[in-house]
């Protein structure tokens, strides 16, 4: 048991070591920016996070002796459908989100008369780099190499806890690190398990921040819509920020749930191969 838990462990470090060593090209390479206008910032943050990512992978790949495709980083004719597909994910996930938080805190919602979609989208377009970029930090090397050294569950949650700390070290909070990258970590994870590769996580990555940014205040000339206080109910009782906690409580479950049901599918399909004649009769 003690030489299992060392071999798991050192499968962890080196997912650690992975997410420290993206982290680090990111913070060199983005001296780059300061050569870069200031309005093209983030979109440079994207495509250099994408580079750093890349590296921190290539590095890795080689000295583990493997190549992208055991990873699941490879072009297939479906990865943009997969892409499009978590971008529906992302987005029905975000509807459903917001709607609650709207209904249950009485806030309200409304066009944005100071915006338009065009707009919008040339302002938002960084967010696909940016989603891509921790996508492939995240959910490509570190996942993989965990997925198959400590099970499903744990890499999951693993490097969904490395996502929250990789915000901690970019200036959020640990409260909003795990309230928000922490819980939604687990349902790339589950997505990129799933999905064999990181198109579908991406789109839901990216649906998820653009939905965000699509909701702003009243003064916002980004957003396509705004969101008030309507009504004296405060959307903070007694010191609980419910506009926080309860999307994110909600999702945290919804992941659960899906992991558990996906580990259930797993499993039963495992026990029905194990069958005798099972095997056989799937090859028809």
């Amino acid at each position: 048991m003690t030489i299992r838990h060392n071999f798991r462990g050192k499968y962890i470090i080196k997912a650690v070591l992975f997410c420290f060593v993206f982290t680090a090209l990111l913070v060199v390479f983005s001296f780059a920016k300061n050569w870069i206008p200031n309005e093209f910032e983030r979109l440079a943050h994207g495509i250099i996070g994408t580079l750093a990512a890349f590296l921190a992978t290539v590095l890795f790949l080689k000295f583990d002796r493997k190549r992208f495709s055991d990873v699941g980083l490879t072009f297939e004719r479906n990865t943009i459908v997969k892409f499009f597909g978590g971008v529906m994910v992302g987005v029905l996930l975000m509807g459903l989100l917001a709607g609650g938080v709207l209904y249950f805190t009485n806030m309200e919602i409304a066009v944005n008369p100071g915006s338009n979609l065009l707009h919008f989208l040339l302002v938002t377009a960084p967010l696909l780099p940016l989603a891509f970029m921790e996508e492939l930090g995240f959910r490509a090397y570190p996942l993989q190499i965990l997925k198959e050294k400590t099970g499903i569950r744990l890499s999951i949650i693993i490097t969904s806890v490395l996502f929250a700390v990789y915000h901690i070290a970019n200036g959020w909070t640990i409260a909003s690190s795990f309230y928000g990258p922490a819980v939604w970590g687990l349902v790339f994870g589950l997505a990129a398990i799933y999905s064999k590769g990181i198109a579908m996580p991406t789109g839901i990555h990216y649906a998820a921040n653009l939905t965000t940014s699509a909701l702003g205040a009243a003064n916002s000339t980004v957003s396509i819509w705004t969101v008030k206080q309507s009504g004296s109910t405060a959307a903070k009782q007694e010191g609980i920020d419910w506009i926080t906690i309860l999307p994110a409580f909600t999702l945290f479950v919804f992941a659960i749930v899906c992991i558990e049901a996906y580990m259930g599918e797993k499993n039963t399909a495992n026990c029905n191969l194990g069958k005798p004649g099972m095997s056989r009769g799937n090859e028809h």
